[in-house]
This record gives structure tokens, C-alpha cells and sequence, in this order.
């Protein structure tokens, strides 16, 4: 098997692709890229996938969201059981 054709590979090579395109004046070492891009990459993926997923829970009316000053908070909704997603 070439490393071409392993799938952590070609996953992480998304991830730097998808980077490059955000900030195509990118450019760094293989340290600096796993620390800094990949990181970030992940991280604006999983806050995205994150979101999603809350407004996907309060649209159910599982969970509340309220404003406090500048942030949004979630927590169960009033009167809520166990959160069922079924």
C-alpha cells in the first residue's frame, strides 16, 4: 500500500487542501502545518458539525437557547425528560 491510497492520508490532505483554499497565501513547515492549519481546520469543522447539531436539538425541543450579554447558552429545555432523540 502506498501512502497515496491510505486514508488518513488522503483525509489529511483534505484538511490542508481545504486550508489553502481559506488562506491561499498559507505557508508553513510540516510542524507548523499539523500544529496550526489541521488544528484549525478541525476545529472550525467540529464548531460547525457543533452548532448544527444544537440547532438541530432545539428545533426537537430538547434544548433551550438564551442570550447572556454577548454569548448564546444551551441547556435542557423547561420541563424536558431525559433528552430522547427517537
Amino acid at each position: 500500500m502506498s501512502f497515496d491510497d491510505d486514508a488518513a492520508v488522503q483525509v489529511i490532505a483534505g484538511e490542508i487542501a481545504r486550508y489553502l483554499e481559506r488562506h491561499p497565501d498559507a505557508a508553513d513547515s510540516a510542524e507548523g502545518i499539523r500544529h496550526w492549519w489541521i488544528t484549525r481546520q478541525r476545529f472550525e469543522e467540529t464548531l460547525a458539525a457543533t452548532q448544527s447539531a444544537l440547532d438541530y436539538l432545539e428545533r426537537r425541543g430538547i434544548v433551550a437557547k438564551k442570550r447572556i450579554g454577548e454569548q448564546t447558552v444551551y441547556r435542557l429545555r423547561q420541563g424536558r425528560g431525559p433528552a430522547n432523540l427517537n
